[in-house]
């Protein structure tokens, strides 16, 4: 299989539209034929907004090796999900709302306020109370 039939068996997989494809990638209509018909090689900007937008495996893509789709979850973070839920004795939906409460760059600004905390950093801890007094602010 050749990078253009890669492509566009990627964008079948995700079940779009060259047309729709192309909008989300902020290319032309045009380029994404000529990619998937092997007429023009994409750019560095196309494959990083490929693993960017789609988390896209892009060995597969390159090579047609692998998987097609980046796994979500690596080893440590299984390993670090499995401690959590046998040292708090947490259900796999509370887990699932705590990762997705840790994917987030609020949460983890958070989550390294308090280590910084914990370390002795008086700046962090003024920091975090005035973040949960707007927090507070918010919901009250």
């Amino acid at each position: 299989m050749t990078l253009g039939e890669r492509i566009k068996n990627l964008r079948k997989n995700l079940n779009i539209t060259a047309k729709d494809f192309a909008t989300i990638l902020q290319i032309p209509l045009r380029t994404i034929g000529s990619y998937e018909r092997d007429e023009a090689q994409p750019s560095p900007k196309f494959f990083n907004a490929l693993i960017d937008i789609y988390h896209i495996n892009i060995n597969w893509l390159l090579t047609g090796q692998g998987n097609i789709f980046l796994s979500e979850k690596t080893e440590s973070d299984i390993t670090f999900v499995s401690l959590l839920k046998e040292r708090f004795n947490l259900s796999d939906d509370e887990i699932n709302g705590l990762l997705d409460i840790l994917d987030s760059d609020a949460s983890k600004e958070m989550v390294l306020k308090f280590i910084s905390i914990k370390n002795g950093d008086k700046e962090a801890l003024d920091t975090l109370i005035y973040n949960l007094q707007g927090i507070k602010a918010i919901y009250s």
